[in-house]
């Protein structure tokens, strides 16, 4: 009798890296499916070998940029600050991002920056017509 020799095989740091991004897609696609709306995944690292801290947020409606557009002018991240409270799916964002602790600030100053270039985003494709 043989006994079927079990192999592991190890993932190179860009495989490693790779798989992670295809997951976090993946469950974005996924919400995109149960939102009806594209949801954007958003990865934050303090280091290179950090663990990740993955949030979700749901791409802003047109009357949010629009608020944010018209808002930006005088103060940009407060403006987008209402795009994070309003869009970031909490269920499956890392608490750390919406938590209310300072260490964590820079995760939710992080989230308002993304839903800011979300916007610019949108400026600059209309820009580009």
């Amino acid at each position: 009798m043989s006994e079927e020799a079990t192999t592991t095989v190890e993932l190179s740091k860009e495989e490693k890296e790779t798989l992670f991004n295809q997951q976090i897609n993946d469950k974005a696609d996924q919400l995109t499916a149960i939102h009806k709306v594209k949801v954007h995944p958003i990865v934050f690292r303090e280091a290179i070998d950090s663990e990740p801290i993955v949030g979700y947020m749901k791409e802003p409606s047109r009357q949010a940029k629009l608020a944010v557009m018209d808002k930006s002018m005088v103060n940009p991240f407060s403006a987008s600050q209402e795009i994070v409270d309003y869009f970031l799916i909490k269920e499956e964002s890392d608490k750390r991002i919406w938590d209310e602790n300072p260490d964590n600030d820079k995760y939710y100053i992080g989230a308002c920056k993304v839903a800011f270039d979300m916007v610019t985003l949108s400026i600059n494709q209309f820009k580009k017509k």
